[in-house]
């Protein structure tokens, strides 16, 4: 821990946690460690039961061992994760080790454009492909509409038995938990409920995947339950590595540093991803809390200095040079960095867990209840509102377009419309630009396919982006999103400009007794996001490509080239 600057604030708010006896209270369970409503309070309670996770894992890592080993000599070969949010990153995570030796095709799904579906589907092997859904709370439409699909999928493929092609990881009496009994699927685990997935990382899914991954369980007991002793009330707070974490959280965002910036080894970005939606999402109310950005090489000192701290995640023997060059330079400019080094991939549950206790400990001295996620639920609602539109009506909504260049359209509404240019494109991008916050972020957001190619257009735009604007680029595609950071953007700092892409799909596809298709449902997803963003002032427009991604993108990397220049545009 290198406070920096923070140095005084963090000794503070050490002493501010040490007075409200935050850590005792959060391990007896103590609602009130939080601000709540009264209706609230048992669903803190329910959220709490997460910290007695650690004692409860060797009969769970002893029965997915089981179904894991299972597997192979059913004659599978290619293995499907179908999840969204944090479930998402925490498969990335542990696929991404070396160390996970996975013997088999294996891929990862939290995508349903229906062109990235249709290129998807026809790689399988569906005859000898197992699809494993997990979703923490079992509502997300987007994993039930997956699932129907690639049930419908081996129907008519003529596989007998399709149910047994399937294992469920979901909460307890949940919609999906009672499909999988319905169904008859493979198997089923079923996590109790009440736990928030920000404060899963002790729960079945994460354990599924290392034990498919031939990671030693009584590595992972162990490693969990020394940093379940470390964080608990046991031991001084002064050796407890989660109140240092919490009190430096705490002491970023108070004093105004609160661009958590983090620089991570390759292997480790996903778990900066999982940490930093954790951190950001639930400090995210009432207009205050933690942004997390994903740090790059190229990031200027300069831009550092300015509202930010720094984590730096890496992996014990990994030699990384420019991460050590990048951690001296950080240190020397007096920026406020925590660096971690975990030893292996049995290591990354029991890190996660102690960013959970550190986060719920902040979040007690913000004044906010790290498990409630008050805004996200507009957006929700108003998908829902448009997806019934389209069944009753048979159409979407048909908002106006402002701009339009070539395959490019813009769409702008509310306080945004009113303060950018419709003159053309480029001039309309320029005046949007020019609504950033100096301190703040750009979060680009793609409802599109996001594939290789897609993906390869997207790095080269961030970091035309990011030199021009002189501020960080979150590039969080959705639906992804919407389950992981979606709280921070409506509910967070007012200081990010936000930029939706949506693109028509070549051909869309139907979702099985659904009155509305994967194209629908995704654009459906983008435009609630979209209107809840606007009705709460922030700067937002959406540029859909009526040509498809491919050749769309192309087009806007070219219209954005020419509206950056070769000068950065200044911040008002």
């Amino acid at each position: 821990m290198f406070p920096g600057v923070l140095e005084m604030a963090y000794r503070r708010e050490l002493q501010n946690l040490s007075a409200g006896n935050a850590l005792a209270r959060l391990w007896a369970k103590d609602a009130s460690v939080w601000p709540a409503e009264q209706y609230q309070v048992e669903s803190v309670k329910s959220n709490l039961r997460w910290l007695d996770l650690p004692g409860e894992l060797a009969p769970l890592l002893a029965r997915v061992a089981a179904r894991a080993a299972m597997i192979e000599p059913a004659g599978f070969e290619d293995v499907v994760f179908v999840t969204m949010g944090d479930s998402n990153l925490a498969a990335q995570s542990v696929l991404r080790f070396p160390a996970a030796k996975l013997g088999k095709r294996t891929f990862l799904i939290d995508n349903i454009d229906p062109d990235f579906l249709r290129a998807f589907d026809e790689n399988l092997r569906l005859d000898k492909t197992l699809f494993i859904f997990a979703s923490k709370s079992g509502k997300h439409i987007e994993a039930h509409s997956l699932l129907l699909y690639f049930l419908e999928r081996l129907r008519t493929a003529g596989i007998p038995s399709p149910a047994r092609h399937f294992v469920i990881l979901a909460e307890e009496n949940s919609y999906l938990g009672e499909l999988a009994g319905e169904y008859e699927f493979l198997d089923s685990f079923l996590d109790p409920p009440g736990i928030h997935g920000r404060y899963s990382s002790l729960i079945h899914f994460n354990f599924f995947l290392a034990a498919l991954c031939r990671l030693d369980p009584s590595d992972l007991l162990a490693s969990t339950q020394a940093m379940h002793d470390a964080c608990g009330p046991s031991l001084p707070q002064e050796a407890n590595p989660a109140v240092s974490l919490g009190a430096f959280l705490l002491a970023a965002e108070i004093e105004g540093l609160d661009r958590l910036v983090f620089f991570s080894a390759d292997s480790l970005k996903p778990a900066a991803h999982r940490i930093g939606s954790l951190v950001g999402a639930s400090t995210a109310k009432v207009g205050q809390g933690i942004i997390p950005i994903f740090g790059r090489p190229s990031y200027e000192l300069a831009m550092l200095r300015q509202g930010c701290v720094v984590a730096i995640l890496k992996m014990s023997g990994e030699d990384n040079p420019e991460l050590a060059k990048r951690s001296a330079e950080i240190r020397e400019a007096r920026v406020p960095v925590v660096t971690i080094e975990l030893h292996g991939p049995e290591e990354l549950a029991a890190e996660l867990f102690k960013w959970e206790i550190a986060t719920a400990l902040a979040c007690s001295l913000l004044e906010v209840d790290p498990f409630h996620d008050p805004d996200i639920r507009e957006s929700r609602a108003r998908t829902v509102e448009i997806l019934e539109q389209i069944a009753t009506k048979r159409q979407s909504p048909a908002p106006t377009v402002r701009v339009r260049d070539g395959e490019v359209e813009l769409y702008a509404e509310g306080e945004t419309r009113q303060h950018i240019s419709t003159l053309n494109m480029a001039e309309a991008l320029r005046t949007f630009f020019g609504l950033r916050h100096r301190e703040g972020y750009l979060a680009l957001l793609p409802f599109l396919n996001y594939g290789e190619t897609e993906k390869r257009v997207f790095r080269r735009i961030c970091e035309r982006l990011e030199s021009a604007l002189g501020l960080p680029v979150l590039l969080t595609p959705g639906p992804r999103y919407l389950h992981t950071i979606g709280q921070l953007y409506l509910g967070g700092p007012a200081k990010g400009l936000f930029l939706f892409l949506t693109a028509a799909p070549s051909k869309d596809l139907a979702i099985p007794g659904a009155d509305y298709s994967f194209g629908q449902l995704q654009l459906a997803l983008a435009l609630g996001d979209f209107e809840s963003l606007g009705r709460r002032r922030r700067p937002v427009i959406r540029l859909h490509l009526t040509g498809g991604a491919e050749s769309g993108l192309t087009q806007l990397e070219t219209i954005l080239n020419d509206t950056l220049g070769k000068r950065r545009i200044e911040a008002p």
